[in-house]
């Protein structure tokens, strides 16, 4: 039973943020970001842009990150089965950036992962007199153990008032296989004060789920597929201040059930397979805003999410952000965030007795909840550690003046409750296996 399968197609809006290339081109996923999106892409649209013009320096980067789920809380969890445990994940990633003409620049993308831990599999009433039957989370019995290996190109050519992208990447699991590509353009307007961002993207997904005796519902292979479609327009106000706003649109088509997870009814009759609808149609709305404070050297960030999708769930993301800067070599930036979900239209913690509708879930990223996290980062930038004349083969990709370093690191916490939405959700309704979560993360970058 491996992770990737167990989290693709849950439909939680909080993980389906846009992850896009250096203009928002959207791309699958990586497990990973299933798992800390909030912790490393939240909220993840494009980035600012480029000049028009390809990097004229080779760059390569490396990132290392721990992430680690806090025990389940021995009031939430049914003793008699599985384990306390949850998942923790070790990642690592590379990307390395090559000019290769005056028109063009060529980036490539690795990434190396492995987890262990146990998965929330189905949720029983408790029976223990005076309990009122409050929802208890059954964990798998067996740690999960998995690896996983990403590969991602993209191909920027530049035009005097934009860019085009091409991209493509392959995700593979021992049970999880995902193909995908995509195409972006980028123009600016208004002597570059305005800049509009359109892209495509479609993935291809197999599952081959394990562990077969766990259900006798579970597939033997299930596939999907996805499109979706970005639409970006920033805009600078001030020497100091922009604004931006995106527009996000995903269609989802296949198997997008779960098949390593279950639900029972209060009379615990049987344990019954999770089932999603074969279709999902996904919207989000982010407005972001950025202003600049020049004499303390410092800039705000604060950014706005909405998304709704037709299983209904409706939720809202809000970040605040504190870049500063000292000594021109060192950023310190702390952040806050607050999610808010509801429930899909489907979800229910535990089914009443009698009745097996034909589409059920009890997964708990589909169940009415909020979340905060508070991140700590620190950014340092050292230019011009080593100055070289390099030979001919490796000016040709783009290896010829010295070496600049930027190195970052960072640390965040992730709570999630019922009582952090806007809604109040009642005991029966919210789930036990909320995660709480650490993730420390740590990235090299280097200009050469």
């Amino acid at each position: 039973m491996t992770r990737r399968a167990s989290e693709e197609g849950i439909g939680k809006p909080e993980q389906e943020e846009t992850r896009g290339a250096a203009f928002g081109l959207p791309r699958p996923g990586p497990a990973l970001t299933a798992l800390t999106t909030s912790a490393l892409a939240l909220p993840g649209i494009a980035g600012s842009a480029r000049a028009d013009a390809p990097i004229e320096r080779a760059t390569s980067s490396a990132s290392f990150s721990y992430y680690k789920e806090d025990k389940l809380s021995p009031s939430r969890f049914e003793s008699s089965v599985g384990s306390r445990e949850r998942y923790e994940v070790y990642t690592g990633q590379a990307r390395f950036d090559i000019p290769t003409s005056k028109r063009t620049d060529l980036g490539i993308g690795l990434l190396y992962e492995e987890m262990s831990g146990a998965s929330p599999w189905y949720v029983v009433a408790d029976t223990t007199p005076g309990s009122g039957g409050k929802p208890l989370q059954v964990m798998s019995g067996a740690t999960i153990e998995d690896r996983r290996f990403d590969l991602n190109v993209d191909l920027d050519f530049y035009m005097d008032s934009g860019k085009d992208t091409l991209s493509g990447g392959v995700s593979l699991e021992k049970d999880y296989r995902s193909l995908s590509f995509g195409i972006g353009t980028e123009r600016n307007f208004n002597d570059k004060n305005t800049t509009l961002s359109l892209s495509g993207a479609a993935s291809f997904d197999e599952i081959f789920p394990t562990d077969p005796e766990l259900s006798t519902a579970r597939p033997a292979a299930g596939e999907k597929w996805s499109v979706d479609v970005f639409a970006g327009l920033s805009q600078i106000l001030t020497r100091a201040s922009t604004i931006a706003l995106t527009v996000n649109y995903k269609h989802s088509d296949g198997y997008l059930s779960d098949p390593y997870k279950a639900i029972t009814d209060v009379a615990s009759t049987g344990i019954f397979s999770d089932r999603r609808p074969d279709t999902k149609e996904q919207a989000s709305f982010l407005l972001r805003y950025r202003h600049h404070i020049e004499p303390i050297t410092a800039s705000i960030h604060g950014d706005y999410r909405f998304y709704v999708d037709d299983w209904g769930v409706v939720s809202h993301t809000v970040e605040l952000a504190w870049y500063q800067n000292f000594l021109e070599w060192l950023t310190i930036t702390p952040s806050l965030r607050w999610y808010s979900q509801s429930k899909a239209d489907f979800y229910e913690a535990v089914l009443p007795a009698g009745r097996l509708p034909s589409e059920r879930s009890s997964d708990y990223r589909l169940s009415p909840y909020g979340a905060v996290s508070w991140k700590i980062k620190a950014d340092v930038e050292l230019l011009d550690l080593a100055r070289y004349d390099a030979p001919r083969w490796l000016q040709a990709i783009g290896i010829s003046e010295g070496l600049d370093l930027i190195g970052s690191l960072s640390y965040e916490r992730y709570l999630s409750d019922g009582d952090f939405g806007l809604v109040d959700v009642n005991e029966a309704e919210e789930a036990p296996g909320l995660v709480r979560f650490h993730v420390v993360a740590f990235t090299l970058t280097g200009r050469f």
